[in-house]
């Protein structure tokens, strides 16, 4: 959407404040730095000063979604029709996805250097992807129907992840906009084992950014020799969405008018499932993982 603001806001979306994320401003509510209430009459003042005529501003920032109290912008609503789009991922695969986010991306010194065991006995943590109570937190501040949902699943949507965000705000015209970054693939679990130990946090955004990429280049020769990301061993998998199926069963019911809020298939039982390991004889893992990483990492700063 920062990529595409000029063509947005022609047609009415004003995606404001001239940054790519939010996470700033909302940052700034939730640590009292500013109010909810200011923020909206900055909002409003925004859209009222363009050329064009505003009739939905977006602010998007995916990690509001670990606020357990969202009451803090409750005051939007004095100037906006507040309506919060919410993406759902089946939760194991999610489960799945954010640790080796975490350990990639390293953003959060808690997560970061954290085991797939000791991340999994934690995830009572992740109160977000429990979706029926969340969306429920989020109408007693926002109200009744303030919840635009959809099912983060390849067949459910249809044009991708940004079609669907775009079409739940009313914005149809996801083919004229220009791309606006690469993709985001989670790292294979030997790869993100790897990078787990890795210090990426302590460098400086832009130079862990270059090192997430060297990662990326050692784990695009990993994939080739294995496909398999799958972590979680298919009796615990099951255990983990029959604990979530009442909650998904209530979503499904009200916002979709079926049963089964996520309809692809649990993995087959046979599918292989790899638990996140380094090699354990030091030769091994020197050869296998260190010396191709920092033969990327050579190529990649060789000119600088």
């Amino acid at each position: 959407m920062f990529a595409n603001r000029e063509k947005l806001r022609t047609e009415g979306f004003l995606y404001p404040l001239g940054v790519r994320r939010h996470i700033g401003l909302f940052n700034d509510i939730f640590a009292d730095k500013t109010t909810s209430d200011d923020a909206g009459k900055l909002l409003l003042q925004r859209a009222g000063a363009n050329k064009n005529s505003i009739h939905s501003v977006v602010l998007s920032d995916e990690a509001v979604s670990k606020r357990r109290d969202l009451s803090k912008l409750a005051a939007l609503q004095k100037y906006f029709d507040v309506k919060v789009v919410f993406a759902m991922r089946r939760q194991d695969l999610w489960l799945e996805s954010w640790w080796a986010q975490n350990v990639k991306g390293q953003w959060d010194r808690k997560f970061c250097h954290m085991s797939w065991p000791e991340f999994m006995s934690k995830r009572e943590k992740f109160h977000w992807i429990n979706y029926d109570r969340y969306i429920r937190h989020i109408e007693t501040v926002f109200g009744q129907g303030s919840v635009i949902p959809f099912v983060f699943e390849r067949n459910q949507m249809p044009d991708g992840p940004i079609a669907a965000f775009l079409q739940a705000i009313g914005f149809h015209g996801y083919s004229r906009l220009k791309k606006g970054g690469g993709s985001n693939t989670s790292l294979t679990p030997e790869v993100s084992e790897f990078v787990r130990h890795l210090p990426l946090i302590d460098a400086p955004m832009k130079l862990r950014l270059k090192l997430i990429e060297v990662a990326e280049q050692l784990d695009h020769k990993i994939r080739s020799e294995e496909a398999t990301t799958l972590m979680i061993p298919f009796d615990q998998r099951q255990s983990i969405m029959n604990e979530y199926a009442p909650g998904n069963r209530k979503v499904a019911n009200r916002f979709f008018g079926r049963d089964e809020l996520f309809v692809e298939p649990l993995p087959d039982k046979s599918a292989s499932v790899v638990t996140p390991a380094i090699p354990q004889d030091t030769e091994e893992m020197m050869q296998r993982l260190m010396s191709p990483f920092m033969s990327e990492l050579i190529k990649k700063f060789s000119d600088k």
